[in-house]
């Protein structure tokens, strides 16, 4: 009985100091963060077994890939937890393209002329060519930008790159998803004045971005609110933010345009990996 009573009195003292340093110390003030409930009539993706016919590239050889992008010559690059972008040709073969020394190099893309569009999570928004590295966004309305994640160039040069948290890091992330407060941003970088402006503000976790086939729409996954919106960019709703799919098995990371106009959405694994291919709507 007295081992007991020992055991009790460390735990209540265990857990008033976990208390005292949730109210006192913690660097968050959390929210309540409402999801919409599921719909009777929403359809549920069947279970299936895709994943595990997947080809897997680089397996042991990358550190922490993000994201992926494809040149028109069809060498594919992605950018490593080591700093590293690495370079896959179609003959099979790995190549160490371009060291920088991060740690925190996330979504990638290739622009419409040469190069590679690089998201660092520390340093803004780069651009990496043959000759070196270029800091294209680093700053936003005298901001600092803290969390850049992934990018999309658009036809006119134009790249819309989302900022998953204005309040936290890549290596504090966790935080930002126990506050379920709306840190995320999209930004808009003009490449003929060099200026970076907020296209939208007051986001979820603003993860992966993927402009449409016509370029009259931007979708962006709201990671912890598991949903993705449409921006529309042209016609006459230019300028307004729609759902475009919501109560996603899980929280929607990247998000790539298919060929065929539909979009390939990456989901986080909390329980299990899903993939989801969801077709273009208009």
């Amino acid at each position: 009985m007295a081992v007991f009573k020992k055991c009790l009195v460390f735990l209540l003292v265990l857990l008033t100091a976990f208390a005292l340093q949730i109210i006192f110390f913690s660097p968050i003030s959390p929210d309540i963060l409402e999801l919409p409930l599921t719909s009777p009539s929403a359809s549920v993706p069947p279970s299936n077994n895709q994943l595990q016919k997947v080809i897997k590239l680089g397996e042991g050889l990358l550190e922490g890939p993000e994201d992926v992008a494809v040149d028109e010559d069809g060498a594919l690059y992605t950018a490593t937890r080591g700093g590293w972008i690495r370079r896959l040709h179609r003959n099979g073969s790995w190549e160490d393209w371009k060291k920088f020394e991060s740690n925190t190099l996330l979504g990638i893309a290739t622009p419409k002329r040469d190069g590679l569009i690089v998201c660092d999570a520390d340093k803004g928004l780069l651009k990496f060519t043959d000759d070196g590295v270029t800091v294209l966004a680093s700053h936003v309305g005298g901001s600092e930008i803290r969390f850049a994640d992934d990018a999309i160039e658009a036809s006119d040069g134009s790249i819309y790159f989302s900022v998953a948290s204005t309040k936290y890091g890549l290596h504090d992330w966790t935080l930002d998803l126990l506050e379920a407060k709306p840190h995320g941003q999209i930004l808009k970088y003009d490449p003929s004045t060099q200026h970076t402006s907020i296209l939208l503000d007051g986001l979820y976790f603003a993860n992966g971005v993927a402009l449409s086939k016509d370029e009259d729409f931007l979708l962006l996954c709201e990671t912890f609110r598991f949903r993705c919106l449409k921006y529309w960019l042209k016609g006459e709703s230019k300028g307004k933010t729609e759902v475009f799919v919501e109560n996603l098995p899980s929280g929607p990371d990247n998000i790539n345009l298919a060929p065929d106009g539909s979009f390939w959405i990456a989901l986080i694994q909390f329980l299990k990996a899903w993939s989801l291919c969801i077709p273009p709507r208009h």
